[in-house]
């Protein structure tokens, strides 16, 4: 069954998969999102990130995000795994799998969760730079950085 969740802790990307593959022999399709850190931010070399999170809002837009991909795009079921804390270069930060009958509705799904979590999800990331210093980047960093 697929599922939504945080955690500080490596994602297992075969298990969750495996998981969420039983839910249904109705199964056609399955798509992958895997967001790894990437070594730059604005021409920045990039030794780790730092996410920080408002828990219960968060725990509860995942939640929703999955719920609304099902009845919205018609999709079996889907997963949505997002790391916080220290999150290294080359590391899996983010894990979206969805599910459906069709490849179409599941990776409009993706798609979707995608866009609503860089929108409206209270995550917040903090670069850490090789040459030193740190800045929240992305969504909300204008906000956060003063």
């Amino acid at each position: 069954m697929g599922r939504t969740y945080i955690t500080e802790s490596n994602i297992n990307i075969e298990a969750e998969l495996s998981s969420v593959l039983k839910v249904s022999r109705e199964i056609g399709a399955v798509v992958t999102f895997r967001g790894i850190i990437r070594g730059s931010s604005n021409g920045k070399e990039i030794e780790k990130l730092y996410y920080d999170y408002y828990p219960e809002m968060v725990e509860k837009s995942l939640r929703d995000m999955r719920d609304q991909a099902i009845s919205h795009f018609g999709i079996i079921d889907a997963t949505i795994i997002h790391r916080v804390g220290e999150v290294k270069v080359g590391e899996l930060a983010l894990l979206v799998i969805t599910v459906a009958k069709h490849r179409k509705e599941a990776f409009n799904a993706a798609q979707w969760i995608m866009d609503e979590i860089k929108k409206s999800a209270a995550i917040w990331k903090k670069g850490i730079f090789k040459e030193g210093g740190e800045a929240w980047i992305g969504v909300g960093a204008e906000e956060r950085n003063h």
